[in-house]
């Protein structure tokens, strides 16, 4: 018997290749088959997406060392591990939208009375900034990852090794995000410290899991925190001059 995928001559008995190390299916497609191959894997805590979600807490510097060192398959591979979080996404917030949570952005819309100042609709901003929520992480984490590298150049690491960084990170913090819009939005119904919460999550998780993987004292976390925003208010700043400066060259070229 040979192996579907590599070619490998096998014993008759064995159930992985020991070359590949692809699994030996012997029976032919069922319904109850499709459905253990897709939803057997989530169920186990042994494989490779909890010990990746769960080593994200407990273990980062293991974790977000292990594939930039070769250790590809120990756990979930960070982009494949963010394209499925996407996809959960996609689907959560369709199944369950933002519940009433604009509630909090009447003053604000209120407070704009002046015909001359344009009115801002907040509850349809929220409402598409959300429903496009996991494709904003994937186009904010390249620039997260070169505030990362800026932030953090001495310790060793390149660009791209920072993007497999942050893309574990913004994954499993988008996961997190999900289970706090359950428990806050949708069972306690309590919308006022949503993005509070959220915010702070986000920062606390992604200090904690630098802070592990370069094992930082306090006073360099410290120092890190602050170069980050330094930069992150530079960065800030050139692309507002940028879009600003597209902006003011489209409207006197259209008059």
């Amino acid at each position: 018997m040979n192996c579907k995928t590599c070619d490998t001559l096998l014993d008759s008995n064995a159930k992985f290749c020991s070359h590949c190390g692809a699994k030996i299916v012997h029976d032919r497609l069922s319904f109850k088959g499709t459905m253990e191959e897709f939803i057997g894997p989530f169920l186990s805590w042994e494989n490779n997406f909890w010990r990746t979600f769960v080593g994200l807490f407990k273990t980062p510097k293991e974790v977000l060392e292990a594939y930039i060192h070769g250790a590809r398959k120990k756990y979930f591979q960070p982009f494949s591990y963010l394209i499925l979080y996407t996809t959960i996404a996609v689907l959560f917030y369709k199944l369950f939208p933002l519940p009433d949570i604009y509630d909090f952005t009447a003053n604000f819309s209120e407070g704009a009375k002046d015909p001359n100042v344009p009115q801002i609709d907040m509850k349809k901003f929220y409402s598409n900034f959300y429903n496009y929520y996991n494709f904003i992480i994937i186009l904010t984490i390249p620039l997260y990852s070169l505030l990362t590298y800026l932030t953090f150049k001495r310790k060793g690491n390149n660009f791209f090794e920072h993007l497999v960084f942050n893309s574990y990170l913004q994954t499993n913090i988008g996961y997190v995000s999900i289970v706090i819009q359950i428990l806050l939005l949708h069972i306690l119904h309590q919308p006022s410290p949503f993005f509070t919460i959220q915010i702070l999550f986000s920062v606390c998780f992604s200090v904690y899991a630098f802070k592990k993987l370069y094992l930082l004292s306090t006073k360099q976390i410290v120092i890190a925190i602050l170069k980050f925003w330094g930069l992150a208010l530079l960065m800030y700043l050139i692309l507002t001059i940028i879009i600003g400066g597209f902006v003011a060259i489209s409207m006197l070229l259209s008059k």
